[in-house]
């Protein structure tokens, strides 16, 4: 009977253990791919959460960007909406709105590009 209640007191602590292990920051490598991005002069970056935003960057590029742009940040598992929006030396602002889960540390790799040209 004691080995029992110890062995549930055990399983038990290891649950609660577990529980916010999962729940404590974890690190992650956001990789921004521009691809051909001899255009881009500016990048801003928001990680929005269920409270709103929790981390923003903002890279500059006067003489034209990287092809991949990291950022480390620390977040707890869950799922984030990233706004980013690119700046060219020509044309309008491009935004996009996309969505990352995070389960696990790593990098995560973002393909931010250009939309296709429109044939009108």
């Amino acid at each position: 009977m004691k080995g029992a209640l110890r062995l549930l007191l055990l399983l038990g602590f290891a649950a609660i253990g577990l529980f916010f292990l999962r729940a404590a920051p974890r690190s992650v490598t956001l990789v921004y791919d521009l691809g051909e991005a001899a255009d881009v002069r500016a990048l801003e970056v928001e990680v929005r959460g269920g409270e709103g935003a929790l981390r923003r960057a903002e890279y500059r590029f006067p003489g034209g960007a990287p092809r991949q742009v990291v950022q480390e940040v620390k977040l707890p598992d869950g799922s984030y909406q990233v706004e980013v929006r690119v700046s060219g030396a020509s044309g309008p602002v491009r935004r996009s709105l996309l969505p990352i889960v995070v389960s696990e540390g790593g990098p995560i790799v973002l393909a931010i590009r250009d939309p296709a040209p429109r044939a009108d």
